[in-house]
């Protein structure tokens, strides 16, 4: 108890200086009881949420230990956590609200309709998302991308595609359901660079 005492009555910056050039990571425990209030006292005003802010709290603290040496000394360490810690909420905030956007705008039922009867005149972003979408259909089996085509542009009833394939419509639904949860989790990991030259 003395030694930990000791320790921390030492500065920010000497308990940083000793995780980093001597690897005394368990010091990284003091810097953590010293500043989590701070941070998760900032959390809570982005996220107005206790378990969130907990959360997002733990995760700063892990990113901070990661990222420690890229610290320079050349502000107080408190500066530099306050400054990572807002950074990290801004863009934890701007994802969580991405990711709601994104959820409302992946609709294949839609974009297949805009992909078949699609006006290249009209904005970028738009033909940014079919472009996309294309890309994660493409990724489909074949037998999958049928039964994409028949249902979104065919037009089809499920009973009247149940009975092509002698499938039940419970059956035929929860085929497509695992098909359009491809097509979203190939939407969402379609890459620029990728879409560039399909």
């Amino acid at each position: 108890m003395k030694q930990h005492n000791l320790e921390y009555q030492h500065s920010d910056e000497a308990l940083v200086f000793a995780i980093i050039h001597n690897e005394e990571t368990h010091l990284f425990e003091i810097l953590h009881d010293r500043y989590y209030s701070v941070v998760y006292g900032r959390c809570l005003s982005f996220f107005k949420n206790k378990h969130d802010a907990e959360d997002v709290s733990q995760e700063i603290f892990f990113k901070v230990f990661l990222k420690l040496d890229t610290f320079l000394f050349k502000s107080k360490f408190s500066t530099w956590l306050y400054s990572f810690t807002h950074n990290y909420c801004i863009n934890y905030k701007r994802n969580i609200e991405y990711r709601k956007f994104e959820n409302k705008l992946i609709d294949p039922e839609r974009l297949s309709e805009e992909f078949f009867s699609y006006n290249y005149d009209s904005c970028v972003v738009d033909e940014y998302q079919l472009i996309r979408l294309k890309l994660a259909i493409s990724l489909l089996s074949k037998h999958e991308q049928k039964l994409v085509l028949l249902k979104y542009c065919g037009h089809m009833t499920i009973r009247e595609m149940g009975e092509v394939y002698n499938l039940g419509e419970s059956a035929l639904k929860m085929k497509l359901k695992r098909i359009k949860n491809k097509i979203i989790k190939h939407y969402r990991e379609a890459d620029f660079e990728e879409m560039k030259f399909a």
